[in-house]
């Protein structure tokens, strides 16, 4: 049977949440085929033999372990690659991304003829953790747009759904680094796909903290939005 779908879940001492959060997402998909692929940077918290036990009888999971080079763009190039889903769904694997957003995802996906449907904390019905992060994301996302000329409202969200084959050719252009390939990945389909965009509230993680430096953040994703235009 052909899969139709392949949820990408990079992760980092992520155990205590996806053991909570691959339940979450296999209710989302119910009929649809799937599988999910989870890409781990060498966790101390030994994430993938702790799952394995807890999925033992899941044969819709796939794990997958780096050990050299960790990188976020890395980790979900390798769960790109190793897919077998005509469609990748990418979300964070710590709570961040709500499995309820995900189901309206997909309903938007399945429904109507696009080639890729974002999550937006900046639309309608859409918030982030805290008035701050949500406010001072919502100013540094209209300078990545001023920069770059683009049109999306949310260039950080990093969850998404997409048809496989528009990244293909790209694929080694936009998935390396940190958080900033989501700003590559837009800029480079943006103009050329049919994209979707609906509201999403970022939820709390259950587990752990979260790996993000606010400033390190910025000055990372305007660095490569500048790089962009050369």
């Amino acid at each position: 049977m052909q899969i139709k779908f392949s949820i990408i879940l990079p992760c980092y001492n992520e155990y205590g949440n996806l053991k909570y959060l691959v339940p979450a997402i296999c209710k989302c998909f119910k009929k649809k085929t799937y599988e999910i692929i989870i890409v781990d940077d060498n966790s101390p918290d030994q994430t993938i033999k702790k799952l394995k036990i807890d999925f033992k009888k899941m044969k819709s999971i796939k794990y997958f372990l780096r050990k050299k080079n960790p990188s976020l763009g890395l980790s979900i190039k390798t769960g790109i690659e190793k897919s077998k889903g005509n469609s990748i769904v990418v979300m964070d694997s710590d709570f961040n991304h709500r499995p309820v957003d995900l189901k309206k995802l997909l309903n938007l996906f399945s429904k109507d003829n696009f080639d890729m449907v974002c999550g937006s904390r900046f639309l309608k019905g859409g918030y982030s953790v805290s008035i701050f992060r949500h406010f001072t994301s919502l100013l540094f996302n209209i300078f990545l747009n001023l920069i770059t000329s683009g049109k999306m409202t949310d260039n950080l969200s990093g969850f998404f759904i997409i048809k496989k084959k528009f990244l293909v050719n790209k694929i080694d252009k936009i998935f390396y680094g940190y958080g900033e390939y989501y700003i590559r990945l837009l800029f480079f389909l943006q103009r050329n796909i049919n994209i979707a965009e609906i509201p999403v509230s970022y939820g709390k993680r259950k587990y752990g903290v979260s790996k993000s430096k606010l400033m390190k953040m910025f000055f990372l994703y305007t660095s490569e939005a500048i790089k962009l235009l050369k």
